[in-house]
């Protein structure tokens, strides 16, 4: 009897052991099968507080993913919260979910009742997603001159108007009760629709220097937006305006005519203006019109410009342009030791994003030499959100190497990068991590990737 009696013992310490040591339990969880991640933020979403809500969904937006978008849709439902439902609203905004609309609409119809931020939130929804029956009351609003909504009625019938919507603006144009703010509005929104009706008009307001500066600004991105050939000769003229900020709108109204050669001409030159401003325009217009007979201009500014700024939207350009001379600079960067680690991460972001292999190569490199070095950690956890923003399968092995550091920091950003390429050969790493007995924040960053695969 003692003999079994004590096999029995034995055999529940066995037992106890074995539930011990078992993965699938942690003493954090009290002998409860550990929940996973989904489980966990579903849940967050039927119990959590507001607070709890709103936080993940604050991090899902900065991640730019859309999960669990039906439960959300329900507890919007739900909830009688403003804040969280202002929160959903623009998560389904920046998620492009139509979910919404209907509400969207129901609200805009008669808004009174509803905070004001709220509608807000709703006209910027609505503009997002294309939902043109807004437009009908957004110019309800405006027709029966309610100012409180001023501003988010007309940004959405900039987005959503239609050419009888452009000739009804038109109309504000020879109004004297608005206020310097609304007359920009306006300006900006005739713009946005193309509403040429307006065009004669608009052009004596941007050559009135008697009017407001900001004013005259808006309508001279304007007339350029309207794509009229005959707005070119009209905003060469203005760029000799002594007013950089004028000057910058200027260089926005011509970047619409890239085939015009007196338009390539000024921006081309604006980018040696005096004032910085004009100079970083007159880069993103080159980009955005890929002027690639202008590379020569932004590699010397990227090598010489006194602002740093405009350096680096240099970088920025010259690979958008696809200049080979641009890129073998950037490379070059790299080995410099002369240069600050912000201008390498500058150069390493525009050469990831080329993803030619021996770029891509120069740049894994300066990532393992900043492994070696504790004293370039800043650099290492630069480099590591340029690969984690990225995907490549030239990462692999640097991810590995990331993830194995002793530092976790640098492992936590090894995560990351796993997290955006998937990489099977780096999965196992991962895995050991997300097993491990010892709580950590890499190990419950390590679970939460592994439970959305």
């Amino acid at each position: 009897m003692r003999e079994k009696t004590k096999r029995i013992g034995f055999l529940f310490f066995i037992i106890g052991m074995l539930l011990l040591v078992n993965p699938i339990y942690s003493k954090e969880s009290k002998g409860e099968p550990r929940e996973s991640e989904r489980e966990k933020e579903i849940n967050i979403l039927k119990f959590g507080l507001d607070d709890e809500i709103s936080s993940m969904l604050d991090g899902f937006m900065k991640e730019k993913t859309y999960l669990y978008l039906d439960e959300t849709f329900d507890l919007f439902q739900r909830t009688r919260n403003v804040g969280l439902r202002e929160k959903i609203i623009t998560y389904f905004t920046q998620a492009k979910d139509n979910r919404l609309s209907d509400y969207a609409l129901q609200v805009l119809e008669d808004p009174f009742d509803t905070k004001k931020t709220t509608v807000t939130l709703l006209f910027n929804y609505a503009a997002e997603l294309d939902v043109k029956d807004a437009a009908v009351y957004a110019r309800t609003l405006l027709e029966n001159d309610n100012t409180e909504y001023f501003d988010s009625a007309l940004s959405a019938i900039a987005v959503l108007g239609t050419p009888d919507d452009a000739l009804f603006l038109a109309e504000y144009l020879d109004r004297e009760d608005l206020t310097t703010a609304q007359q920009q509005s306006v300006m900006k929104a005739l713009g946005k629709i193309k509403a040429v009706e307006t065009w004669d008009a608009l052009v004596a307001i941007c050559q009135d220097e008697d009017r407001n500066s900001f004013v005259r600004m808006y309508a001279a991105e304007a007339i350029g937006q309207m794509g009229k050939p005959e707005s070119v000769p009209i905003l060469v003229e203005l760029f000799e305006s002594t007013d950089p900020n004028f000057r910058v709108s200027v260089i926005k109204g011509l970047s619409n005519y890239p085939n015009d050669k007196n338009s390539i001409a000024v921006i081309t030159e604006a980018v040696r203006d005096s004032h910085y401003k004009v100079r970083l325009e007159a880069i993103s217009s080159i980009q955005k019109m890929k002027l690639t007979e202008a590379s020569s201009y932004i590699l010397y500014r990227a090598k010489n410009d006194p602002e740093s700024s405009v350096r680096y939207a240099c970088f920025t350009a010259l690979g958008e342009l696809d200049s080979t001379e641009g890129e073998e600079y950037l490379v070059d960067l790299l080995k410099d030791k002369k240069q600050s680690d912000t201008t390498k991460v500058k150069a390493c972001e525009v050469l990831v994003k080329k993803g030619n292999t021996s770029s891509i190569n120069a740049v894994v490199a300066l990532a393992r030499e900043s492994l070696s070095d504790d004293k370039k950690k800043s650099l290492r956890y630069a480099l590591g959100k340029v690969f984690a923003s990225n995907e490549n399968p030239l990462f692999a092995d640097i991810c590995l190497e990331y993830i194995k550091s002793k530092d976790a920091a640098t492992s936590g950003t090894g995560l990351d990068i796993y997290a955006k390429n998937k990489f099977s050969s780096v999965k196992s790493e991962v895995v050991l991590i997300a097993d491990a007995e010892k709580s950590s924040a890499n190990r419950t960053k390590a679970r939460k990737i592994l439970d959305r695969e």
